[in-house]
């Protein structure tokens, strides 16, 4: 079916159209936020993401552009996995040093990304603290830089410095390394 279609019949309140797009899209929606959450959510944290995603679909299909389905698909389950990660994150203490970032980082793909990965890990060893665990709590875990400053006891100014130094750190390393992107 067109996903022009869809969309059309979405917007008229067909039910018959909101299953066809779930049948379609959950392939998606799921690997999405699989690649998102995956050692961060449990697979129930995990598939209700992915069923919010549809809900919020439904309850928005008046805001949907014809040729954007997919698009717009993607970025609900992208935003809700991310809000759910931040929801159970908060709940959580996290202690950086205690971290193992081998399993949640190296996902069993190539040798290439294996590699860009060490290179990483060991950047972020090279920049150390507390640079380090700034950027680990707000691209590991999506905490904004005013979580990160009440959690660290910084000002929030301080955060946003720090991220900005600490790429620019990450990336002279990375560069040094070999890494172009």
């Amino acid at each position: 079916m067109d996903h022009e279609q869809l969309v059309i019949r979405l917007k008229k309140n067909d039910e018959s159209a909101f299953e066809e797009t779930i049948k379609i899209f959950t392939p998606l929606v799921s690997t999405i936020v699989y690649n998102i959450a995956y050692g961060k959510l449990s697979t129930a944290d995990m598939e209700e993401v992915t069923s919010d995603t549809f809900v919020a679909l439904w309850y928005h299909r008046d805001q949907i552009e014809p040729d954007k389905l997919k698009g717009y698909l993607c970025c609900i389950a992208k935003n809700k996995t991310k809000d759910k990660i931040k929801s159970v994150v908060r709940h959580q203490v996290i202690d950086i040093d205690e971290m193992d970032f081998q399993d949640d980082l190296m996902v069993d793909v190539d040798y290439e990304n294996r590699e860009v990965t060490d290179m990483l890990r060991n950047a972020l060893d090279a920049i150390g603290d507390p640079d380090r665990e700034i950027i680990i709590r707000h691209y590991y875990y999506y905490q904004s830089s005013t979580e990160i400053s009440k959690k660290m006891q910084m000002k929030s100014e301080t955060v946003k410095s720090r991220i900005k130094r600490a790429r620019e750190k990450l990336k002279s390393i990375l560069m040094g390394k070999g890494y172009v992107r």
